[in-house]
């Protein structure tokens, strides 16, 4: 392919430099953090550390070779949890009822597979056991199914739905708090089984054993509630109808992210791609039966992180062609859409080829994770001989 992609990846490179962010005293509505952290652009979401942005960030990060930044990343949030026993959603005091969907364990075993340092590790092994058992299988979130909901402080469906990331959508139907997530079910037993493997690191094999158990039920329960043999997928689970919903959604693919599904499972899941697949991508629904009000997180907009999750999940279970084929979509939609606006997106149409849809605010200029996901699998496929550490 050439040096396809240099525009982009050089504005990528130096973008990053106006979305590292130092503030390491609290101002105002932010919260100081002790380690330089990137947001998700340098207007309208400076100063913000997000909690799932980060992860996405930090795999473009260390695909980067900018190891430092994304361990103080992490850092910032062992220090938010041990300050509030919350990670919250970000650096805000105002946020600090509301979490995200949890990546701790995620973020920081890509980071420790650059450093190796198992004494960070340990650190990291406590507050993310914490996390787990202390907020998202508090009662508030643990349900009498055995799984776990979204809900923050105010305990109403809009900020629930805030929490899930995903705000907002016609998923939960305005109703996020009825319902067990199939995302935030998979990124707990990920958390379960990534402690686990962490406990074992440590030579601690009771710690991991208890962990392996507690995972082995949460996979359990989700088949239970959540697998639909029928229609080939894994949809969030009403516990207060009693029923699956029927909604399809790209959260459907987090068990493949997570390691959860079986091969079955996974062969089924990689034939449903046909729901969200068009020629920028995947796009985060399905089309029909969405709210009479365009919900940003809907069809026909696309986001980066979501693509990454169908990408390693099809990637885990050896899909490599449809997962190569479906990386190539989407960042042939970023350089396009770069060549015309001079700018990535939070977002993308990936029905129309254009930056995505506004929702609850304007489709923003910049972006961390968008930015950050086009590296990864610029490097991941290897689709470009000059990376990014060389162009700057």
């Amino acid at each position: 392919m050439g040096e396809k992609f240099d525009a982009c990846l050089r504005h990528i490179n130096n973008y990053w430099q106006k979305i590292i962010f130092n503030q390491s005293q609290d101002d105002g509505i932010h919260i100081g953090l002790p380690n330089p952290f990137v947001s998700p652009n340098h207007t309208f979401f400076a100063n913000d550390q997000f909690y799932w942005d980060s992860y996405f960030i930090i795999l473009g990060l260390l695909a980067s070779g900018k190891i430092n930044l994304a361990k103080g990343m992490v850092d910032n949030f062992l220090f938010l949890y041990q300050k509030f026993k919350i990670i919250p959603a970000r650096n805000q005091f105002q946020n600090l009822g509301i979490s995200q969907p949890p990546f701790l364990t995620s973020m920081a075993l890509e980071v420790f597979s650059k450093t190796q340092d198992k004494a960070w590790l340990k650190t990291i092994a406590k507050v993310a056991e914490n996390e787990l058992i202390h907020y998202w299988m508090n009662p508030l979130h643990h349900m009498a199914q055995g799984l776990s909901r979204y809900c923050d402080h105010r305990i109403n469906h809009f900020s629930a739905e805030h929490e899930s990331g995903w705000d907002m959508t016609s998923r939960f139907d305005d109703h996020c708090l009825d319902f067990l997530p199939v995302d935030l079910n998979s990124c707990l037993f990920k958390s379960e089984t990534d402690l686990a493997d962490i406990y074992r690191m440590l030579n601690q094999p009771a710690r991991a054993a208890l962990f392996e158990k507690l995972a082995a039920k949460r996979k359990q329960l989700i088949d239970e509630f959540m697998w639909n043999k029928k229609k080939a997928f894994f949809f969030d689970y009403n516990f207060v109808l009693k029923k699956q919903s029927c909604f399809y959604s790209l959260a459907g693919y987090y068990p493949l992210w997570a390691n959860l599904a079986t091969k079955e499972q996974a062969e089924l899941l990689c034939r449903s791609l046909r729901h969200f697949e068009y020629e920028g991508g995947l796009a985060n629904t399905q089309k029909t039966h969405l709210s009479k009000t365009f919900k940003q997180h809907d069809y026909p907009n696309g986001w980066p992180q979501q693509q990454w999750i169908v990408i390693k999940g099809l990637l885990n279970y050896g899909f490599k062609e449809d997962a190569k084929r479906l990386a190539l979509k989407w960042i042939d939609l970023n350089q396009s859409v770069f060549a015309k606006t001079g700018k990535f997106w939070e977002k993308y149409n990936v029905v129309d080829g254009c930056e995505g849809k506004s929702g609850r605010y304007p489709t923003q200029k910049g972006f961390g994770w968008t930015n950050a996901i086009f590296v990864k699998l610029i490097k991941e496929f290897s689709l470009q001989k000059l990376m990014i550490s060389r162009l700057s």
